[in-house]
């Protein structure tokens, strides 16, 4: 499911979050006590995941709080993302010396609303889906939309910024890879910034990924 898509140092599995609910520590639990079942489910999963490949790091099990804004809180020397769609988990994690954020989304392989798409995609993204030949259009749209989103969460422990559809450009690359171009004015960033990013469509998922390595620039 995730072969090829990170670099080789980065380390990330994948579970189904509809599966019978993951051990949760205790200070974890309190994080979700009132959440709906499937909320519980994928925090769960999520948790798990990220807890077995903070092992293979040497990290002792410990829990993984959440800041202000649900983002897990990684250990000091590592970063990580995690995404979860109906079906499927994703939780991928490095060392910060070597990279200044990661960030992996999944979606479902399935067409996205048009309406939808005209607050997604800048006009000349719309543009470049339409001529595109290897992705139904409303499919890549969605692609673009996942793109957009790993972008965010990679950015995000680095710059503490939000970011908005119109904020990020897209290009999708026939091979699986996609550029990245940001538009808004993040300071934090660094003028030699360099995204790089991967898609796979895979098992009814579309899946991205994009890092800044440390000598990115």
């Amino acid at each position: 499911m995730l072969e090829g898509l990170l670099p080789s140092d980065v380390r990330a599995r994948f579970g189904d979050p509809r599966a019978e609910m993951a051990r949760l520590l205790p200070e974890e639990e309190r994080l979700v006590a009132s959440a709906v079942a499937k909320r519980r489910h994928e925090f769960s999963h999520g948790r798990a995941l990220a807890r077995a490949l903070l092992a293979e790091f040497g990290v002792p099990e410990a829990p993984l709080l959440s800041g202000p804004q649900r983002e897990p809180l990684w250990p000091s020397g590592l970063v990580g993302s995690v995404t979860h769609t109906d079906g499927l988990c994703v939780v991928a994690v490095a060392e910060s010396e070597r990279y200044a954020g990661i960030g992996v989304d999944v979606e479902p392989d399935a067409p996205l609303e048009d309406a939808l798409a005209a607050r997604i995609c800048l006009p000349e993204e719309r543009v470049r889906l339409a001529a595109q030949d290897f992705c139904e259009p409303a499919v890549a749209t969605r692609l673009v939309f996942s793109a957009k989103e790993a972008v965010y969460k990679c950015q995000f422990y680095l710059t503490r910024r939000f970011l908005w559809f119109p904020d990020v450009e897209i290009w999708l690359e026939p091979a699986g890879d996609f550029r990245v171009r940001i538009l808004a004015e993040v300071t934090e960033l660094g003028d030699g910034a360099r995204f790089v990013g991967r898609w796979a469509r895979r098992g009814g998922f579309l899946l991205t990924a994009v890092w800044l390595a440390r000598d990115a620039g």
